[in-house]
């Protein structure tokens, strides 16, 4: 890992999945990506020391350590009274100048990038251990006011009480530092989440694709029952789709930051969202990150309405699949942990020679 712990801002191009440390893991994910040619939108991320820097300067991590010191055993009830202290002081604290300018500069370079004032972004939270689903992303962000806004959201949501109770039962501290990712937003005709194994059965020679239209937001919060397809790994062909009803879609706000949710068409909701050639080439794109990483992922992407095939097909962010390779790893562990304990028995009992 380069020796850059004192930047504030980095971009996707600058990093790789070594820099996690840094920037955090989403972040870093999506560096190396970036680094093995898969498409992913341009952007930068905000790094964990720019988070600690913010804590620190504006007397924020101080005032949470007294506050805690006199809240004494850690309980459910503390745990919540902590939580609204901890979000109330990050959220009402003013962003230090130089976080504020490096975030501002940076996002300028994005706008004069995509050619576009106020160009739409993503703030999304990264940590450098895996949480998933604990903090926030924020979507359709548009100007440095409301991006510095989001920022310090984003920060805050580190301490929304799932997440506290979330770190205090891995063993974890109250205090953590968090990346944040500023992607530049897709303009997403339709978005979804695909997994290379079959997460109902964790079949690795599967892929499962879940798609429906508008902003991801809608598949990745259950909002809708999206188009889903099952497909092979190996030849890449469909065994099985299934239509979705895709009730809503959510698509950027007319005017101004954030997303609004509403009702699809007659017409959207009849047939499938995605196009055979956009289908395969989803499916080729994730094995491809399959096959690099060497293991499963659960990979979010979108298809841009204002690109031409196959560029419109976009990686938003990948994380190692969770559920079933932790189901092998203490399969793994109990296997071994059997073996040992045959040796350990036959070493204190003796072994019978024929």
């Amino acid at each position: 890992m380069p020796d850059n712990d004192d930047r504030l801002v980095l971009w996707y191009d600058e990093m790789n999945g070594e820099d996690y440390p840094l920037v955090g893991k989403k972040n870093a994910n999506l560096g190396e990506m970036q680094q093995g040619g898969i498409r992913t939108s341009p952007g930068f991320a905000l790094t964990l020391h720019a988070n600690d820097l913010f804590l620190s300067q504006t007397g924020v991590k101080d005032q949470l350590a007294d506050y805690l010191d006199s809240l004494g055993q850690a309980t459910l009830e503390n745990s919540k009274a902590a939580s609204e202290f901890a979000v109330r002081m990050v959220s009402e604290a003013s962003m230090p100048e130089e976080i504020a300018h490096a975030a501002v500069t940076a996002y300028q370079r994005l706008c004069d990038i995509s050619s576009t004032a106020d160009v739409p972004v993503a703030v999304r939270s990264s940590g450098a251990v895996s949480m998933p689903g604990q903090m926030e992303t924020y979507l359709n962000i548009r100007g440095p006011d409301d991006l510095l806004r989001y920022i310090k959201k984003t920060w805050a949501s580190a301490y929304h009480v799932e997440a506290i109770t979330y770190r205090l039962n891995k063993g974890m501290g109250f205090l953590l530092t968090i990346g944040v990712g500023v992607p530049k937003m897709v303009n997403s005709r339709v978005s979804g989440v695909a997994f290379t194994l079959n997460p109902l059965n964790g079949d690795r020679s599967k892929i499962v694709v879940d798609v429906s239209h508008g902003l991801g937001e809608a598949v990745v919060s259950g909002l809708v029952t999206p188009d889903n397809y099952l497909i092979d790994k190996v030849t890449l062909s469909v065994i099985k789709s299934t239509k979705g009803s895709k009730e809503v879609k959510c698509v950027y706000r007319a005017h101004g930051s954030d997303i609004d949710t509403v009702e699809t068409s007659e017409q959207e909701r009849a047939a499938f969202c995605v196009s055979t050639e956009e289908l395969a080439e989803i499916a080729r794109v994730s094995k491809a990150i399959d096959k690099y990483y060497g293991k499963p992922y659960d990979i979010e992407f979108a298809i841009d309405a204002d690109l031409p095939f196959p560029d419109n097909v976009i990686i938003l962010q990948v994380r190692p699949e969770s559920v079933w390779s932790a189901k092998q790893e203490t399969a793994k562990t109990e296997k071994k942990a059997d073996a040992m304990d045959r040796i350990v028995s036959q070493l204190m009992t003796g072994i019978k020679i024929k």
